[in-house]
């Protein structure tokens, strides 16, 4: 027989503002990262056409944590609200239970 499960909500209301918080502060690095943009001028060193390979490179990879951060900044928000409803739908479900016993026992 398995054991009883119990859930402590305002735990995962704390866990969800959490993921929350941490969205909101990778916000501002997402702007950040978006901003630092170079122009290819910024890679010549005179070694003739080697500067447009290397400033293509630093456009893909500043594309790519721009992507990355974007990410999570969507989905740290998403984890916590997908945690706000885990912990309400643990209390509906409480909620219910108590109601039902409250109905056996009071007939």
């Amino acid at each position: 027989m398995a054991g009883e499960v119990q859930v402590i909500t305002d735990a995962v209301l704390d866990e969800a503002k959490k993921w929350r918080d941490l969205s909101a502060k990778l916000a501002p690095i997402k702007s950040a990262v978006d901003g630092l943009t170079l122009s290819p001028s910024a890679f010549f060193i005179g070694d003739g056409l080697n500067f447009l390979v290397h400033s293509q490179s630093y456009d893909n990879f500043q594309q790519f944590m721009s992507t990355v951060l974007a990410g999570g900044v969507t989905e740290f928000d998403q984890l916590g609200g997908a945690l706000d409803k885990i912990a309400k739908e643990y209390d509906k479900a409480d909620a219910i239970v108590s109601l039902d016993l409250n109905q056996i026992y009071t007939a």
